[in-house]
């Protein structure tokens, strides 16, 4: 984690939490549209969708760290 993502999440643990996901979001952009430019290239084409299904498998771990809705008995 690099210095400014430290201070991040001391001072508003939701704050990293977004920014952690919003990362991992345009992890998953990138290697979209580089699947999208190598779609001649299929060995490169497996490495490019690999690593969005890893940076999907950490956003959904992720969502385990988000605070859950309290459910209230009506």
């Amino acid at each position: 984690m690099a210095a400014g993502e430290a201070a991040v999440s001391t001072e508003d643990p939701g704050r990293a939490l977004i920014h952690e996901f919003r990362n991992l979001l345009a992890v998953i952009v990138n290697y979209s549209e580089l699947i999208a430019e190598e779609a001649n290239d299929p060995k490169a084409v497996k490495a490019d969708i690999n690593e969005v299904r890893v940076a999907a498998e950490r956003a959904i771990a992720l969502t385990d760290r988000l605070p859950r809705p309290e459910h209230r008995a009506t």
